[in-house]
C-alpha cells in the first residue's frame, strides 16, 4: 500500500495552529491540538466567515483523502501517519471534531 502525503493549506492550517495548545505537533502530533469547539469557534470569530468557509472546504477534501483506504496517509504538518486502521480512525475523529467546530463557528 502506497503512502499519500497531504498538505494542510491555509486557512485550515492556521486554525489547527491556533488550536495547538496541548503540546506541539512536532512532539505529540494531533494530540497536541485541542478540538474544543469553543476554541475553534474563537478562531472562526477572529478570522471571519470567508476564511471559515474556505477552511471547511479544505477539511472536506482532506477527509475524503483520509477515508480512501487504498493508501496510507502521511502529514508532516500534523505529524501523523495512518499506518493502521486505528491511526486512520484517530485522524478521522480528529478531523470530524474540527468539522463540527468549524460548522458551529460558521453558524455563529
Amino acid at each position: 500500500m502506497a503512502d499519500v502525503s497531504v498538505e494542510i493549506p491555509s486557512p485550515l492550517s492556521e486554525c489547527i495552529i491556533f488550536c495547538e495548545v496541548e503540546c506541539v505537533r512536532a512532539c505529540c502530533g494531533i494530540d497536541a491540538v485541542s478540538t474544543d469547539p469553543a476554541l475553534i469557534e474563537a478562531w472562526c470569530r477572529q478570522v471571519g466567515s470567508v476564511a471559515v468557509v474556505e477552511a471547511r472546504l479544505q477539511l472536506v477534501e482532506l477527509i475524503e483523502v483520509v477515508e480512501d483506504r487504498s493508501h496510507r496517509v502521511t502529514s508532516t504538518f500534523l505529524n501523523h501517519r495512518t499506518h493502521d486502521d486505528a491511526a486512520r480512525r484517530q485522524l478521522l475523529d480528529f478531523l470530524a471534531a474540527f468539522e463540527a467546530g468549524l460548522a458551529a463557528g460558521d453558524a455563529s
